[in-house]
């Protein structure tokens, strides 16, 4: 096996290892944005039987057709429901880690067992479904000048993009970081911070720690997982309304009877254990079934901010 979590040998056995010192010092600095239960995300079930992938139709069922005068008697013309189609193909994601048995014994924090390994692979399963949905993020129709610092000019215009093109909210933005902070200081230069609601820290419980606050309408989110474009001129923020980027989950089916099953979230996390007896080694092993697709492109804008 490689990579696996060991103490080291010698007088110092009771001391991780730096590397694993390291990956607990950056875990204070990970990214803690989960995007998955935000409404303006639509969750597309997860019925998926015999097939890989699945054709949505794009319905436009949100009250805007117009009703036609009819005379007495008259029959009324046909109005088609959809002729547009998205395909969501979702995939198998997969994270594991190893570690020996003396790695547990002279563990001095306690954090090296299965169950808290466990625990932190679902916070990487909602990571990836962020990763995910920042890559179909910046492939809107974009907003702002490359190589330009986010400013608040680029928010106005992709808002008022959104508007224009008649999206339904709620809106949800996903920025970079420097992005944001490039952002906010443009804001109070121009006095507009009195609209900002910062996230307070019950909020920043509930949504996550990459929650920021609202302003105009729109609630902010910081997320590392913005992805580079332009070469790495600007980053990729994004904002979009309802119906803009779609996500499925799978459940996985029955464990196999040979599967040990430490935490199972109705089959669309599972976090499972195996054991090398011979190596003295146990692996934790998470799965995680999803895909995403942008389901009406026109409802969502990217907002290039400069790296």
């Amino acid at each position: 096996m490689s990579y696996e979590i060991l103490v080291g040998s010698g007088n110092g056995a009771d001391l991780l290892s730096s590397p694993i010192v390291r990956r607990g010092l950056l875990l204070k600095l990970g990214d803690r944005a989960s995007l998955r239960n935000h409404p303006a995300l639509v969750n597309l079930g997860g019925d998926l039987i015999g097939a890989t992938s699945e054709k949505l139709n794009v319905l436009g069922l949100d009250g805007t057709d117009l009703m036609s005068s009819v005379s007495e008697a008259s029959a009324v013309s046909n109005t088609a429901l959809t002729e547009a189609q998205a395909t969501v193909t979702p995939a198998m994601y997969r994270l594991q880690y190893e570690l020996s048995d003396q790695a547990r014994i002279h563990d001095p924090t306690g954090a090296l067992n299965p169950a808290r390994l466990g625990l932190s692979m679902v916070g990487s399963a909602m990571m990836t479904l962020t990763n995910l949905i920042a890559n179909e993020g910046d492939g809107f129709t974009a907003t702002g000048t490359t190589g330009v610092a986010f400013s608040h000019d680029t928010w106005i215009a992709t808002k008022a993009a959104l508007i224009q093109a008649l999206v339904p909210g709620p809106y949800l933005a996903v920025l970079k970081p420097k992005s944001f902070t490039d952002w906010t200081t443009d804001l109070e230069s121009r006095g507009g911070l009195t609209q900002w609601r910062p996230a307070s820290a019950e909020m920043q419980v509930l949504r996550g720690g990459g929650y920021q606050g609202e302003y105009d309408g729109v609630e902010v989110f910081t997320s590392n997982q913005v992805q580079g474009m332009n070469s790495n001129a600007d980053w990729g923020n994004f904002m979009f309304g309802r119906g803009a980027i779609g996500y499925k989950e799978l459940a996985q089916g029955p464990a196999p009877r040979s599967q040990l099953v430490i935490l199972d979230l109705n089959g669309v996390i599972r976090i499972a254990e195996s054991r090398t007896e011979s190596e003295g080694e146990t692996a934790i092993v998470g799965h995680y079934y999803v895909g995403t697709v942008v389901i009406e492109a026109g409802r969502g804008r990217t907002a290039l901010g400069a790296q």
